[in-house]
């Protein structure tokens, strides 16, 4: 159960950013709508391949250059890439992108966004607004889809289970750290409207 809890300044400082940002594969000849490189981020992420940065923001966008440039990395139409606001990395899979929005579900690439494939598995909904993955188990994700609940997979995206209901608060944005005294599992932390807050990645 997620409940209110202090914690490290460091993770209130990646909190605190979520919350500020937050104000099927690749087929030949099949084209995605067309994307604005110009658009705000609703979601950042540093590629561990390269240290590229990626943004969500109605699409997936990388720059090389801390920002000044953007461009969109191509996604097939079917993924609805126009949905996307989610996007997540961890140094434990170097060239594994995951992205997510409302309408796409939970979409991945394993090949650093040259090609990508559904993630959504038995979710009951595409509808997700938020989207983390484990900081250390690459094919641990969680995903919140508003009035459901938050959602766990351990295979990738193939089946997923429902875990917690979440917080009250409407969730901007959910982060997992592995801290000392988080056990063996880590802890799964969710920005709120109403402020931070914290489970054990147990249930």
């Amino acid at each position: 159960m997620i409940g209110r809890q202090r914690f490290p300044l460091a993770v209130a400082a990646t909190l605190a950013m979520l919350v500020m940002l937050l104000g099927g594969c690749q087929s030949a000849g099949q084209s995605a709508p067309a994307l604005d490189p110009s658009r705000p981020a609703q979601a950042l992420a540093v590629d561990p391949s390269d240290g590229s940065l990626l943004k969500a923001a109605g699409g997936v966008f990388r720059s090389s250059d801390q920002g000044r440039t953007w461009s969109a990395l191509a996604m097939p139409a079917d993924l609805q890439p126009t949905h996307i606001q989610q996007v997540a990395t961890t140094s434990a899979a170097p060239g594994t992108l995951f992205a997510a929005g409302p309408g796409a579900g939970v979409v991945r690439s394993d090949d650093d966004g040259r090609t990508w494939s559904s993630a959504s598995g038995d979710l009951p909904s595409k509808d997700v607004s938020v989207l983390a993955v484990h900081s250390f188990h690459p094919g641990t994700l969680y995903a919140l889809i508003p009035g459901s609940g938050i959602f766990r997979t351990e295979d990738g995206g193939d089946q997923w289970q429902k875990m917690d209901a979440g917080p009250r608060a409407k969730v901007l944005g959910l982060a997992h750290s592995t801290l000392p005294g988080s056990m063996n599992t880590g802890w799964l932390y969710a920005a709120t409207e109403d402020g931070p807050y914290l489970s054990m990645d147990c249930f």
